[in-house]
């Protein structure tokens, strides 16, 4: 173990700072993920091009999933504040870029710098927010990217609906809290304090510092679907993390030394991938309406505006569903209620033709849709012969793939169905996942 002592140094401030840091940085996250069907929406009304032109916005965050997964042993090898920095920086240079771009692709670039910022937020919070009070932190931190999901595309309607703004300007409201944690995070020492637990403790013996984790209160720990052994509680699932006061957590896609497992057999394996194609079918229907879900109410004729503003409505079932986990969490159907929910919604989007149609199937799908990636990943971190290390790495891969690649094929399925008939497909993919095996022996 760290001795203690080298935790503190001078250098630090006063007052702990790496949550603030840490859920303010989940702010941007939020906004990125849940608003960017609408600003796919306005950028292709104030540049009069088609909306498919501007969908790989939705697949950069797979992008920088995908790459930051294969990257970072590397990566890791820097310390927290370092990555926050780059992750802050590239968040606000795009941020400007999609607000006042004056050429598509520059704007196209700038989605770019902002997914990839997030994408590096996603690698490090998990290890950032290390030790005993994980659970709560991590709980707190996605609350924010929640709130945040829902708030953004309301923001950008509220921009678009005003005489002298322009819609896409409210992307700016990404670079606030990149600013924020570049101001925080500045006097942090992350070599000794490299993480929120860390810092806390810094120089005490018995008691620890105050932070704005403790004006929220309690949160009660979220227990995995499998039971309290496993991690499902982080909304990327990364699955395993470091211990606090200790080097930051680096991902693997091979067991750390100290997770050495036997060998699997040809069986285990098989589940394994069956468990990892789970976790990529349980992230097709979210990501493809989180870029698609206010294309499908302009397809129907809602205006503009009120289109940006009413894509807070998956969000908003992604967030209710989330925190119905925490009652629900042991009931024994809670997989098929979630499959049946998320089928239920695609079908009311697809065949829907009024904006209040269409608007109940995006609440219903977001919250069927909540918990499917963290049950099918828990189900995955339960094999016995994958270790959390390598189960949360190769999570990540699979699900930085999917999150790249589903607005694109959607986009190109319209050259052949019309939207609301392309979304209608996300019915068998689901039910594909229902029927596949979890691997639980119980």
């Amino acid at each position: 173990m760290s001795a203690a002592p080298t935790l503190a140094r001078p250098t630090s401030p006063a007052r702990p700072r790496i949550f603030a840091a840490t859920f303010v940085s989940e702010i941007a996250v939020g906004a990125h993920v849940g608003g960017v069907g609408a600003l796919i929406a306005l950028l292709a009304q104030d540049f009069d091009l088609p909306i498919s032109h501007f969908a790989i916005l939705g697949s950069f965050l797979g992008v920088g999933m995908v790459l930051f997964s294969l990257l970072s042993k590397w990566l890791m090898e820097a310390t927290a504040g370092m990555v926050l920095k780059a992750s802050s920086t590239m968040v606000m240079l795009g941020a400007i870029g999609l607000a006042f771009a004056p050429w598509a692709n520059l704007a196209i670039a700038s989605g770019l710098s902002v997914a990839l910022g997030t994408s590096l937020v996603i690698l490090i919070v998990p290890s950032v927010l290390a030790g005993p009070n994980r659970a709560r932190d991590i709980a707190l931190a996605n609350g924010a990217s929640s709130a945040a999901s829902i708030a953004s595309p309301l923001l950008y309607g509220l921009f678009a609906s005003l005489p002298l703004l322009e819609g896409r300007w409210a992307a700016l409201m990404l670079a606030f809290p990149a600013l924020y944690v570049m101001v925080t995070i500045r006097n942090v020492d992350f070599v000794h304090t490299p993480s929120a637990f860390a810092e806390r403790r810094a120089g005490r013996k018995g008691k620890r510092r105050r932070d704005l984790a403790d004006a929220f209160g309690k949160v009660p720990s979220v227990k995995a679907f499998g039971g309290a052994k496993n991690v499902a509680d982080d909304e990327l699932a990364r699955a395993a993390v470091a211990s606090s006061a200790q080097s930051v957590h680096v991902s693997s896609f091979h067991d750390a030394p100290s997770e050495h497992l036997p060998k699997a057999s040809k069986r285990e394996r098989r589940q394994i991938k069956v468990g990892l194609l789970r976790v990529a079918l349980s992230l097709v229907a979210e990501f493809a309406l989180y870029t698609w879900g206010v294309a499908r109410l302009l397809d129907i004729g809602v205006p503009n505006a009120t289109a940006a503003t009413l894509g807070a409505v998956f969000p908003l079932g992604m967030a209710a569903g989330r925190l119905s986990a925490g009652v629900l969490i042991r009931w024994r159907y809670i997989f098929h209620a979630s499959v049946a929910g998320a089928m239920l919604g695609t079908i009311i989007i697809g065949t829907g033709t009024s904006a209040v149609v269409v608007v109940v199937g995006l609440l219903v799908a977001g919250m069927g849709n909540a918990l499917l990636y963290p049950i099918t990943v828990d189900d995955l971190v339960a094999q016995p012969s994958l270790s959390p290390n390598r189960a949360a790495a190769l999570s990540a891969l699979a699900g930085g793939v999917v999150v790249f690649a589903m607005p694109l094929v959607l986009a190109w399925m319209q050259n052949f169905l019309t939207l609301g008939h392309s979304l209608l497909l996300l019915f068998p993919v689901t039910l594909v996942l229902f029927l596949l095996p979890n691997g639980r022996k119980n």
